[in-house]
């Protein structure tokens, strides 16, 4: 039978695993590849963004297979069955996480998470068994576990709620803040209303205008003056899609004292207008020409005069759109070769 064998770490003063071999009858192998062996949510709201992660290392010499991953219970799941099989190499870390569903189940929770590990050379395997707590309260109902702003226009600012009701009794419950990560997120929190042990809020999430082009994911904790001030996670995503589209100019081969001029088109998603462009250093040497329409499409004329430098140029240069106070960025790339000086020598990559 297979047995799984200890990498050697490197001893600086103190040796922080031990060297020696495990025994076939060590059952608990595959346990100590991970970094926590229980799960305890504590309290979470109805519909909060649950999730516990767990990091898995190969402290053995051999790849370790993560075959399978099940629950007792359809309460909690394995969020990472799709990337099954899972190979780690000596040494090697994955993450797994198990989301807790506060949509469909409430109450008290006490279950287990399992997963199966296999070396494969010999077929040695072994099953991991971690216990699941928690309590999912029926008294603090939040409207939903995740906050999408869908797809949002890059430069525009866009405010979404999210509704959290409070039925436990106490006339004096509260949601004391609502905290965000990410910069270009902000919240404040709404009392709507109160009375007769109930508490009605708004959670007010604004994405700043000033939020780049990407996918955009955070999780917001809403914290309460709960025993332990509890906070209750929702999941906040974004997709922020440039309203306005400009390519890079790429003016190929320019030649010093010989001006050359490229088109460039800019496309937006409703009619727009250009105001100015503008270099990010200074740079006399690019000339533009656009006209002052309202339209969903500009032609702007760039006009190159290369002094007597030579070698790769990029620069950069923004654009100024009327009503817009994100600035849109393009860039201008290219060469300039000086043929008297390639005649001589060769222009090298700077």
């Amino acid at each position: 039978m297979f047995v799984p064998v200890l990498v050697r770490p490197v001893t600086l003063a103190v040796s922080f695993l031990a060297v020696a071999p495990l025994f076939a009858q060590d059952y608990d192998w595959g346990k100590k590849m991970f970094d926590k062996n229980e799960v305890k949510f504590g309290s979470v709201a109805r519909n909060a963004d649950v999730v516990f992660k767990f990091n898995v290392k190969n402290i053995y010499k051999e790849d370790i297979k993560i075959t399978n991953v099940w629950t007792s219970c359809g309460c909690i799941s394995w969020q990472d069955r799709d990337r099954l099989p899972i190979t780690l190499a000596s040494g090697q870390t994955q993450e797994l996480t198990i989301r807790l569903d506060t949509n469909r189940h409430q109450g008290d929770k006490h279950v287990t998470a399992f997963a199966s590990l296999l070396e494969p050379t010999r077929g040695s395997t072994a099953q991991v068994s971690i216990p699941v707590e928690g309590r999912i309260r029926t008294d603090v109902v939040l409207q939903s576990n995740t906050l999408n702003f869908g797809q949002v226009d890059q430069g525009k600012a866009m405010e979404h709620r999210l509704n959290v009701v409070y039925t436990g009794g106490r006339a004096d419950w509260k949601i004391t803040q609502a905290k965000l990560n990410n910069p270009h997120l902000s919240a404040k929190v709404v009392e709507k209303s109160r009375g007769g042990g109930t508490a009605n809020y708004d959670i007010v999430v604004t994405l700043n205008g000033d939020a780049p082009v990407a996918k955009l994911r955070d999780q917001m904790l809403i914290v309460t003056d709960d025993a332990g001030s509890l906070s209750y996670p929702v999941a906040v995503e974004a997709q922020v899609e440039p309203d306005i589209v400009v390519a890079d100019v790429q003016f190929g081969q320019v030649t010093p004292g010989q001006p050359k001029t490229m088109n460039v088109v800019v496309r937006g998603k409703k009619p727009f207008k250009i105001e100015k462009i503008e270099p990010a250093q200074p740079d006399e040497s690019f000339k533009f020409k656009f006209g002052d329409a309202l339209s969903h499409v500009h032609m702007v004329t760039v006009t190159f005069a290369p002094a007597d430098a030579h070698g790769l140029f990029e620069e950069e240069f923004y654009l100024t759109i009327s009503g817009r106070e994100q600035r849109v960025p393009f860039k201008a790339k290219g060469r300039v070769m000086d043929q008297s000086v390639t005649a001589a020598k060769p222009v090298t990559q700077p």
